[in-house]
């Protein structure tokens, strides 16, 4: 299993936005912050925006969009940003033949991928960063 940059990414944005001494931070201040470039951080917080972690807010006149937090860095998980960004279930893509073909591979498939789910539930973005 490997975890895409797009997630280390992902969690660097969530840290820089709980770190801001601001409501709402927009995607030029995080790309700036964290050295990462305006279009992948602004695909992120789309994404993030579609399953519900952080909030868009629309800029009006001279207020400046941006970007908040749905949760705190105490409940999203590194199993919810994982799943998100990439998703874990080393299990998904055996057919149905296949998994009765070969049950007991499956069944140990499926008891591994309950055990990496388990431990990514363990830890918190705050875990993550020591914030």
């Amino acid at each position: 299993m490997k975890i895409k940059q797009t997630t280390f990414y992902a969690l660097q944005i969530l840290k820089r936005i709980h770190l801001e001494d601001k409501d709402i931070v927009t995607s030029i201040l995080i790309a700036d912050r964290e050295n990462l470039s305006q279009g992948v951080v602004l695909k992120l917080l789309r994404t993030m925006v579609d399953t519900k972690i952080l909030y868009a807010h629309q800029g009006r006149d001279a207020i400046s969009g941006g970007f908040s937090m749905m949760k705190s860095v105490d409940e999203i998980t590194l199993m919810e940003i994982v799943d998100v960004m990439e998703g874990v279930d080393i299990c998904e893509n055996l057919d149905e033949e296949k998994r009765e073909k070969e049950a007991i591979l499956f069944h140990k498939c499926c008891q591994i991928n309950e055990y990496l789910r388990n431990e990514f539930s363990r830890y918190t973005i705050r875990d993550l960063f020591d914030l």
